[in-house]
């Protein structure tokens, strides 16, 4: 053994004398006792603003639903209290014939409403926020988890340009929610099972998704309760390197954030492919359609609102996909993408980095077609291009040009 090594060795075996005195006029609580030693001053460790404000383990989860009161604060909606309540945005205004008489946006401030609730949660609240260097409208909002439109409109800042840097030390009113939806990156997933994984190889894509089928023996999506629930057996079928790409993100985003609810995984392919109503494409075995999570308190459906999606879900899961570096392109409607789009940053992601990945917003122009672009009708599930495999020779990108007809 070297001398060095001998002298470490030495180093970690010694033990702390009994002896030892502080510094004569030290203070106590500078000082590592066992060895004093001067203690190191650790960085405190940074959390977003809205878990710091979050009693979500407060909410009264109900058996079966309770009439209650709710007085409605800044920038309401219907759609936004029946999310928040776990009820039908629809029959609060049966529930309210004469309060909500009037067809509006935003329900007037300070209304008191009586509705059926299935979940009671914290109240909103008002909170001040005194800005630092570099905030930006829209990083408080991100940080708070409140939509930007509505903190500019609590600051009588509604034409503000949401990138605009706010004033250091300038303080601004935020209605923080204190039982917002935390369920992704809160409790450890269930660890991969190598049997997963375990596609069959065979299934080789040829042709381009909207002209093309699948060559050799079938593969089928295995079924795998702990990942996604298989809703159609006939037409889950797929190339083996697209059914292994899926059942990877899948695993991955179960493990990497925890997330629990049910997530529905639609249409691929037929067992050989080819031409397959109403979708123009799924031909080739490499496009699939997942229904978008859905907050926990409310079930799957076709056209979800917006509000009941639970957006942070979501991007995880796209996030997953685009971490296999095997997609090309994913389907969601322009409109949602917004939703999409703060909900990355909400989770740590820059806007430099999304503007790679999602058409919205188009802040100056065009930023031409990225990752997540718009194909109408896909509002309420995500389809998700994979790549050709690299043992797909056949497979096609894009369709072969063909000169138009005489």
């Amino acid at each position: 053994m070297s001398a060095i090594a001998l002298l470490l060795a030495s180093s970690l075996a010694l033990e702390p004398s009994a002896m030892l005195e502080l510094p004569a006029g030290a203070d106590p609580n500078e000082y590592v006792q066992a060895t004093w030693l001067p203690a190191i001053a650790a960085e405190p460790v940074e959390v977003p603003a809205w878990q710091r404000y979050w009693r979500g383990d407060q909410t009264e989860h109900l058996d079966r639903p309770r009439w209650i009161r709710h007085t409605t604060g800044p920038r309401e909606t219907k759609a936004d209290l029946a999310a928040r309540y776990g009820t039908d945005a629809k029959m609060l205004r049966q529930w309210n014939p004469k309060t909500l008489a009037r067809k509006r946006k935003f329900l007037r401030e300070g209304v008191e409403l009586r509705l059926k609730a299935t979940r009671v949660p914290p109240p909103r609240e008002p909170i001040t926020y005194v800005a630092r260097e570099g905030d930006t409208w829209e990083s408080v909002a991100v940080d708070h988890r409140v939509d930007v439109r509505d903190l500019k409109s609590y600051n009588n800042a509604a034409n503000a340009d949401s990138l605009d840097e706010l004033a250091p030390e300038r303080e601004l009113l935020v209605w923080v929610d204190p039982a917002i939806p935390w369920t992704v990156n809160r409790f450890p997933g269930p660890e991969i099972d190598p049997a997963w994984l375990d596609i069959p190889q065979g299934a080789l894509s040829h042709g381009h998704p909207n002209r093309g089928r699948i060559k050799g023996e079938p593969c089928q999506l295995p079924e795998i309760p702990q990942l996604y629930t298989r809703r159609f057996d006939r037409i889950a079928h797929g190339s083996s390197h697209a059914i292994e790409v899926i059942v990877t993100a899948f695993a991955n985003f179960r493990r990497d954030t925890g997330y629990a609810g049910e997530i529905f995984v639609g249409s691929i392919s037929r067992p050989h492919g080819r031409r397959f109503p109403p979708h123009r494409s799924h031909q080739s075995g490499r496009d699939v359609d997942i229904r978008v999570p859905m907050l926990p308190w409310f079930n799957t459906m076709i056209d979800p609102p917006p509000e009941q999606i639970d957006w942070r879900a979501t991007w995880a899961l796209i996030d997953a996909f685009l971490a296999t570096g095997e997609v090309s392109m994913i389907f969601l409607d322009h409109d949602l993408q917004r939703h999409l789009y703060y909900a990355a940053m909400s989770m740590g992601v820059s806007a430099e980095e999304l503007d790679e990945i999602i058409t919205w917003p188009l802040r100056s122009g065009t930023k031409g077609k990225k990752i997540v672009r718009h194909s109408k009708g896909h509002d309420g599930h995500i389809h998700v291009r994979m790549k050709c495999g690299d043992n797909e020779p056949g497979c096609r990108t894009r369709r072969p040009w063909r000169p138009p007809p005489k």
